[in-house]
């Protein structure tokens, strides 16, 4: 298809516009998401201009527009304001909570910053209602450069469409991720034109004529970019286009548009110059700035005929014809111009973050005032997870900065950022030199003191260093804040004044959480006990400074054995919250407190992983890998934790995350000694040792003997796992902040029993009931094999028989299976083969899908013992069902849950329960999500 003169760019596009087209015709009845992806260049705004019209025209569609802007301010739902903006009158239609949601989030409301959850309802209950009539149409152009807080938004309401008349229709640049699952959207990837098709671009969109040979090499540079063939003619002259003149060597490229963009603005007058600044450094939608532009339209008429913008209606406003245009305008504008511009645009904005960012760029040298705004946009910038955007907005607070003291607080602070967060550690080494070459008595302040520790545990510092850096910086006590001779309110730790009581408050919130938090990871990494000596007193002194998460971290992640029922409750009531978050620092922060306790916000771990694949914060992506490593070891899901692992140990290595690194390490040899590769484990061990060790971080001795000790326990060599537990603790007893032992404290207990330990098998059971059975149902589960395996003769039949028959215990399979395996091993013993075989036929197939090697071979063993075979016993039950299993087994994999199941069957949960736990073995899964695919085509399905 070629397009005419007005849409010179839809050359080539035909088969794109159909594909459009048949995507709006569908979504137009039931809704839907389609994501079109290209080069820089490469037509994806003229495909959906064009598609627009053609739906508007035929379909009768409402459109709704907003483009990302590369300059823009990384201000939270900038894009969901461009959308909503002109349809806010229907807002006052909805429900009263839905209009409130909506119009704190688009500042038309005086309430608080709204929740992911209620404005995801909210928005979706807008858009409903403005499909009633017609059709919507909803078009996110330059997908790439829109802010975090409304793409995180539109991609929860992109998978609530559905039913709806509402069609979303995205562009973005290719090699750019977003919140936005690829895999599950339809996307329509722009290529080059071909040879033919750029050649016919070149005719539409340049009619005079152009000498073959000039057609040709402009084809050939071009690429079948349709941006490069309508912009590099435009740098010939008129000699040159006929030939008569000869071409340069090198026709105008990426860095050669922007020069030829440079060159027509220069040309412009300079009204029209002074409004396309105010345009391109323009960071929203204020409605003065609209009115400027309305009103002067004569002004940029030249800029339109120029091919450079254009004026759209309906909201009035200006639109760039490409990215390279408006960086052209601001790279062309002198620094006066510039400053002057940004100066009118702090006049003109009513958002006070927007104002700041302006007013520091409209000033020369330093100004403590604005400085201390660009604080407040920087705490605001990270509460939306930009993190990469708080460092720089803080170094630009610290060059506005006039004393030494207060630029080396910010230049900390940014550090601290690079190091526990953004994955800098080299820009976090550069700034806490800077830090010091700004106050030299900085290296004697919490933020110093904090920034460096956090920065020493992932190179080569020592746990010994960071430990008494921080103890020491931490050991004054707030309790003096004002200074009364002054009128001025003092910070303690880093003696810098504050005007304003509340910002003093504030600023030791910030400062003393990260010290307590960044001196918690240095004990748990030293691994002793007397590192740990003074940090209750520490927590308790500084208390009304602490965050509530992470005063239950102090315990819940510190000493998790000890805490109590009350801090647990309180821990779920924020992870349910931070599940909401859009916080990924306040989601690293809830998550670790409950990693120990078996509570984290999973989807918000999530979206901070997907947050890094896209480029976020590459530690917090680490941290959340870590995780989701760990939770899915725990519950069987060996395949993907593996996957998990590799991942972030990728992201450390290119971010040289060490630290991270050797917790990423942890899962990874827990599967190599469940599994049997013993070469692998030893490699990792070696490897965590030596990097560990000469810094003092002894808890490498700890996981790592854990790990002995499960890989001896996984071959049958019970007295050498008993012996490598005992290093880490004396059985019967949970040493106060060894949170191995809360990992897993069943390994304890088995290998005691099965090396003739029988009473300190008996007494960790016993604490493990009492102390860690309440803490989570994992824990619950573990505490209650661990009384089976401890059972004496004469009732072990019994507990077993409770554990086995728990229907909740198939989510810990691997768990489950070596409870059916020593149970079935007793009863062997004790010469019972019948009863045996079921449970070590359970566990065969229990461990065979986790692919444990050598637990396969310990259940096969024993099952050979009873006269039976893993071979015939797959051939008689695993491809049997009984008619009632059949009929659980096909109801749960519709996605019908235990209690729905058990309603349309007249059975108890429970009982639905255990069908399935026996189902999942003859089957060979380990959990409902394969069930669909095993039951295709099984004879007994009903």
């Amino acid at each position: 298809m070629i397009g005419g003169p007005s849409a010179p760019g839809l050359v080539g596009r035909g088969a794109e516009l159909a594909e459009l087209a048949d995507f709006l015709r569908t979504a137009a009845e039931s809704g839907g998401v389609e994501l079109v992806t290209g080069d820089p260049g490469v037509g994806k705004s003229s495909l959906l201009e064009a598609a627009v019209r053609a739906a508007a025209a035929t379909t009768g569609f409402r459109v709704l527009r907003a483009s990302g802007v590369e300059f823009e301010a990384d201000l939270g739902y900038a894009g969901l304001h461009q959308l909503l903006l002109p349809v806010a009158d229907a807002i006052d239609e909805l429900p009263d909570r839905h209009g409130a949601t909506l119009r704190a989030a688009l500042g038309l409301g005086s309430e608080g910053t709204p929740d992911l959850l209620g404005l995801t309802t909210a928005t979706v209950a807008l858009l409903g209602h403005l499909s009633r009539d017609r059709p919507l149409l909803i078009v996110v152009d330059d997908l790439q450069w829109v802010d975090r807080a409304s793409l995180l938004l539109l991609s929860v309401v992109a998978r609530r469409l559905n039913g709806f008349a509402v069609a979303l229709l995205l562009a973005q640049r290719s090699g750019h991720e977003t919140f936005f699952d690829r895999a599950s959207i339809p996307t329509l990837e722009l290529s080059p034109l071909s040879d033919d098709d750029a050649d016919a671009l070149l005719r539409v969109s340049h009619p005079n004529l152009l000498h073959p040979s000039v057609r040709k090499r402009i084809v050939a540079e071009a690429g079948g970019n349709p941006l490069a063939l309508i912009e590099l003619p435009r740098g010939l002259t008129a000699t040159q286009e006929t030939a008569v003149d000869t071409l340069p060597a090198t026709l105008p490229h990426s860095v050669r548009l922007r020069r030829l963009f440079a060159s027509r603005i220069a040309e412009l007058p300079e009204s029209c110059r002074r409004l396309l600044l105010l345009a391109a450094l323009h960071h929203g939608d204020d409605a003065e700035l609209v009115q400027i532009v309305a009103g002067s339209s004569a002004d940029l008429a030249p800029c339109e005929v120029a091919g450079l913008v254009s004026i759209q209606p309906d909201p009035r406003r200006v639109r760039f014809s490409h990215p390279l245009v408006r960086a052209a305008v601001v790279d062309q504008a002198t620094d006066p111009e510039r400053r002057a511009a940004h100066r009118r645009l702090a006049e003109l904005t009513h958002d006070r973050h927007v104002r700041a960012l302006h007013l520091a760029d409209s000033t020369l040298g330093t100004d403590d005032h604005i400085a201390g705004l660009l604080d407040g946009v920087a705490d605001a910038a990270l509460s939306r997870g930009a993190a990469d955007r708080a460092v720089a907005v803080l170094l630009r607070a610290a060059d506005l900065t006039s004393g030494g003291p207060a630029r080396a607080r910010r230049l900390a602070a940014a550090a601290y950022l690079g190091a526990n967060v953004t994955g800098s550690l080299a820009g976090a080494s550069a700034l806490l030199a800077r830090a010091r070459s700004a106050d030299p008595d900085a290296t004697e302040t919490l933020q110093m003191a904090t920034a460096a520790a956090a920065h020493l545990l992932n190179t080569d510092g020592g746990v010994e260093t960071a430990h008494r850096m921080l103890t020491r910086a931490l050991a004054p006590s707030p309790t003096e804040p004002g200074s009364r001779t002054t009128g001025l309110h003092e910070c303690p730790f880093c003696r810098q004044p504050f005007a304003d009581a509340d910002d003093l408050r504030h600023h030791l919130e910030g400062v003393v959480n990260n010290a307590v938090h960044t001196l918690m990871v240095v004990c748990a990494f030293g691994g002793r006990e007397d590192l740990w000596s003074g940090f209750t007193e520490t927590v308790t002194r500084l208390a009304p400074w602490l965050s509530p998460v992470l005063r239950l971290a102090a315990t819940t992640f510190a000493d998790p054995a000890r805490a109590t029922p009350g801090q647990l409750a309180e821990l779920d009531g924020l992870v349910a919250a931070a599940d909401k978050s859009t916080n990924p620092v306040e989601v690293l922060e809830v998550a670790m407190a409950g990693q120990y306790v078996d509570r984290t916000p999973a989807a918000a771990l999530d979206r901070v992983v997907q947050a890094g694949r896209a480029g976020g914060p590459a530690t917090l992506a680490a941290q959340a890998l870590l995780m989701q490593a760990t939770t899915a070891v725990h519950e069987g899901r060996w395949a993907d934790a593996a996957a998990l692992v590799d991942e972030g140990l990728a992201l450390c290595a290119q971010h040289d995350l060490r630290l991270l690194e050797w917790g990423l390490l942890i899962p990874r040899m827990i599967l190599d000694a469940a599994r049997g590769d013993i070469d692998d484990l030893a490699r990792v061990r070696d490897r965590m040792h030596q990097w560990a060790l000469p810094r003092q971080m002894l808890a490498a001795r700890t996981v790592t003997a854990n790990a002995d000790g499960l890989a001896a326990l996984s071959v049958g060599r019970f007295v050498e796992a008993y012996t490598a537990y005992c290093t880490i603790a004396e059985p019967g007893r949970l040493r106060p902040y060894a949170h191995v032992l809360v990992g897993n404290p069943l390994d304890v207990v088995e290998a005691a029993v099965r090396s003739g330990h029988l009473d300190e098998a008996r007494r960790h059971a016993a604490v493990m009931a009492s102390t860690l059975a309440p803490i989570s149902p994992r824990l619950a589960f573990q505490s209650a094999a661990a009384a089976a395996l401890a059972a004496p003769v004469e009732d072990y039949a019994e507990v077993f028989d409770r554990v086995v028959d728990d229907p909740d215990s198939a989510r810990w399979p691997f768990h489950l299976a070596r409870v059916e395996l020593a149970y079935g091993e007793r009863l062997r013993v004790d010469r019972a083969m019948r009863r045996a075989r079921p449970h070590l036929e359970r566990a065969c197939e229990l461990f065979h899908a986790l692919e444990a090697s050598p637990w396969v071979e310990r259940a096969e063993a024993g099952l050979r013992a009873t006269g039976r075979t893993r071979l015939a016993a797959s051939a008689d039950t695993a491809t049997r069902l009984t008619p009632q299993e059949a009929q659980v087994a096909f109801l749960a994999a519709t996605g019908l849950s235990n209690r729905e199941i058990g309603e349309r069957l007249t059975l108890s949960p429970r009982t639905v329960g255990a069908h399935l736990y026996r189902v999942f073995p003859k089957l060979g899964v380990t959990s409902r999500a394969g069930l669909r695919d095993a039951l295709s085509g099984h004879e007994d399905t009903p």
